[in-house]
């Protein structure tokens, strides 16, 4: 093995390190630095992921080879998503178990239970989007704040009778298996099949054995994640249907994505026929005209608006003592150890609405100069890097922005910023030189 290709493997393993690492801080390692550089390294961390795999590519032809996915790969598939499902789904039986839900009910977190509530509404006639009313404990107060394609998929657990849990955790499996389905492919070598089959649900795991913020108990976010990853393994794909659909995940069902969705566009204007850009579109606006506009914008076009400001409004809280804590002691929501609302809170002075101001200025400040850098430099290495990995990079730099600026700063938010770094690690792994290779 040449100088040269050593130096190419340390830079790989260094990035991928940074990859567990995250895992780590977001897992078993969470706070472990302490409340105020715990949020700094998890920073840290996400953007030398991002760049250095950037830079890495940068200047780099890549092949994406098609092996077949032949009945040896079809069976690694099969016994890693069998063993995978059956340890993770083993931990979220338990906890459903354990911690049976009751939509009108809300105990601790409101998440799930206000899908509920919504997909109920919807099942019997009534128009979801409007403030919650069925939960007799408490005065109304909740406008709905999700997106079609956050409640939507829970129709199906109604109707079949089985835990909305079940369903969040069945989307981020079909995730993985779309990410199995291409990235197998793509490497001849077993040993690396062997670890990118193995590393969805080393992560899905160490989440779940780890649950200090009740993820599995009182969210969905394994569907989002699932999303995030079939967005990013789609880029790789050539059907504008799949990468139309890939983007529809994602818009109707996060804010996250959208200030990234004009980078795709730009891109591939740039680097693909302009048919294609028009059918992703086409796609992208039919799905989200037939899903959100039609049957529930045009009904009522300020439930946008509304489900905004009450996000706002309870942003709020970020900054604010919960009703059980002592007084000088910090806010709980931003001292968990993610996000770096615990720094606008130190460092700003005023009131809470004051603090939450500046960290949205902040936020979208610096989501906008992160895609007009990007911009920027991709017109001028359109040339010299694969347009697929450029895309893949700068959506990781942007969700690591987003996140960990993001205003409330939850820990079960983080996950799809962590799950999209595997087909960056499948890229990585495929660069990876053995020695025996230039051996024979």
């Amino acid at each position: 093995m040449s100088k040269k290709e050593t130096q190419s493997n340390l830079i790989i393993f260094s990035i991928l390190f940074f990859c567990l690492l995250e895992l780590w801080l977001l897992g078993y390692g969470r706070n472990q630095f302490g409340i105020m550089w715990s949020p700094i390294i998890i920073l840290i961390s996400g953007l030398i992921i991002g760049i250095g795999f950037l830079k890495f590519f940068n200047g780099k032809e890549i092949e994406l080879a098609q092996h077949k996915i032949d009945g040896k790969r079809f069976g690694a598939i099969f016994l890693a998503t069998f063993f995978g499902i059956w340890k993770c789904g083993d931990l979220l039986r338990t906890v459903i178990r354990d911690f049976p839900l009751d939509f009108h009910y809300p105990v601790d977190s409101d998440g799930i239970h206000q899908i509920g509530i919504m997909v109920e509404r919807y099942l019997n006639g009534v128009f979801p989007y409007s403030i919650i009313t069925e939960w007799p404990d408490l005065e109304p107060y909740l406008f709905p704040t999700y997106l079609p394609l956050t409640w939507m998929p829970y129709i199906v657990p109604e109707k079949l009778g089985f835990d909305y849990r079940w369903m969040g955790f069945a989307i981020l499996i079909i995730g993985f298996l779309y990410f199995f389905y291409k990235v197998i492919p793509w490497n001849r070598s077993w040993g690396i099949n062997a670890v990118l089959l193995f590393l969805p649900f080393l992560f899905l795991y160490i989440f779940q054995k780890n649950d200090t913020q009740s993820i599995f108990r009182f969210s969905v976010e394994t569907m989002i994640a699932g999303y995030y990853l079939t967005l990013a393994t789609a880029l790789f794909s050539k059907s504008n249907l799949v990468r139309g659909v890939a983007l529809l995940l994602c818009v109707l069902s996060r804010y996250s994505v959208v200030l990234w969705v004009p980078l795709f566009f730009f891109v591939i204007l740039l680097k693909e026929k302009k048919t294609n850009l028009f059918q992703i579109g086409g796609w992208l606006a039919l799905g989200i005209l037939g899903l959100y506009v039609i049957p529930f914008l045009a009904e009522d076009p300020t439930i946008f608006k509304q489900g905004y400001d009450y996000h706002t409004k309870a942003a709020v809280i970020t900054f604010q003592l919960l009703p059980w804590q002592a007084e000088g002691e910090l806010p709980a929501v931003i001292s968990n150890g993610f996000g770096m609302a615990i720094y606008f809170d130190q460092f700003i002075e005023g009131s809470a609405a004051d603090k939450l101001w500046f960290l949205k200025n902040t936020h979208l400040s610096l989501l906008c100069l992160t895609i007009l850098i990007s911009m920027i430099v991709f017109y001028k290495i359109k040339d010299r890097m694969d347009y697929r990995i450029f895309l893949l990079g700068t959506l990781k730099v942007y969700l690591v922005i987003f996140y960990n600026f993001i205003q409330i700063p939850f820990g079960y938010l983080f996950l799809p910023m962590v799950f999209i770094s595997l087909p960056m690690m499948a890229l990585l792994l495929g660069q990876v030189k053995f020695k025996e290779e230039h051996m024979r």
